[in-house]
């Protein structure tokens, strides 16, 4: 790097000892003398902790906390990132990262000077062996606010973004307001900066059998991951109470486009928010394949007969 600029890593960790060292040694091995490696254990009951403390290096800083979910334990060290910190990294626990990680985060945000930037990375998928599988297929179109509405493309474990992203997203949330951090990242960034995504990857993403959300082996192993979670969670209660949360803390920073394109799809009225009959049923298309449009309206139907029926049993 032709200028050091001052890195800090993040990462939340839970019951993470067999792999844990491994990617430490990883980022270390290439990380700034200045740099830091900002840890929160979220709860680990197994030997995570006492391999972290091992690891003889004072730019590991370490939290021990309780239990609040990798989305929350994210948007808590985000929360309490230096504000002076030129570039932000997040990392899984699980991971190897490539030894040019970090260069080619920093190269492409120093390219981005004058807003908020995020860059993020495709992934070369491995067992937990760290046998090959495949790498992740690049994304149809490109990151696009429109798209962050309803879909997610950045991976936070590839997710670097720069020092106005962070004083952007700091201060304005509580942390466990959102069930995704890396969805949050790309909502907030695309609407008030901007965000590039490489379709080379920067990492060895483990798939183990223990990922809370992962890939899978492959289309089907990835199909069936999406599947096993919707089966688990209210996937349109997440997107609709990030956009809810997103619109009361930057709606006045958007621009009329970007509030117009809500509202016409939206409606939105103090904590209440439904999707609107043109976003259910609508020509647009948002997703970066078409055959999504069609799961992401029934998800959103079915989550509005829900939410219509809750409100006439509370009522009665």
């Amino acid at each position: 790097m032709s200028t050091e600029p001052k890195v800090e890593v993040l990462m939340s960790t839970f019951n993470g000892e067999k792999f844990i060292r491994a990617q430490l040694d990883s980022i270390l091995q290439q990380l700034p003398a200045s740099g830091k490696i900002s840890i929160r254990d979220d709860g680990s009951t197994d030997h995570t902790l006492a391999i972290i403390e091992n690891i003889d290096d004072p730019r590991i800083v370490l939290t021990r906390g309780v239990n609040l979910g990798f989305g929350a334990s994210f948007m808590t060290l985000i929360e309490q990132a230096n504000r002076d910190s030129d570039m932000i990294m997040l990392a899984d626990q699980d991971d190897l990262w490539f030894s040019d990680k970090i260069e080619r985060s920093w190269n492409a945000l120093s390219n981005i000077e004058d807003q908020p930037g995020l860059y993020c990375t495709a992934q070369r998928l491995v067992d937990s062996d760290l046998n090959p599988l495949n790498d992740t297929q690049p994304w149809r179109h490109p990151p696009a606010f429109e798209n962050a509405l309803i879909e997610n493309i950045v991976t936070g474990c590839t997710a670097a973004f720069n020092q106005k992203s962070l004083r952007l997203l700091q201060g304005k949330i509580q942390p466990t307001d959102v069930y995704f951090h890396d969805w949050w990242l790309y909502l907030v960034i695309s609407a008030l900066g901007r965000v590039i995504y490489d379709p080379n990857p920067s990492l060895l993403y483990r798939q183990h059998g223990r990922n809370v959300i992962g890939h899978g082996r492959g289309w089907l192993g990835r199909q069936i991951q999406m599947i096993r979670f919707l089966l688990k969670h209210d996937w349109a209660k997440i997107l609709t109470r990030q956009l809810l949360i997103f619109n009361r803390n930057y709606r006045n920073l958007l621009s009329d486009e970007q509030r117009n394109l809500i509202d016409s799809h939206f409606s939105i009225n103090g904590d209440h928010i439904h999707p609107r009959p043109q976003m259910m049923m609508g020509g647009l298309l948002w997703r970066q394949q078409r055959i999504h449009e069609i799961p992401l309206r029934v998800l959103l139907i079915i989550h509005q007969i829900r939410t219509t029926r809750r409100s006439i049993q509370s009522e009665l």
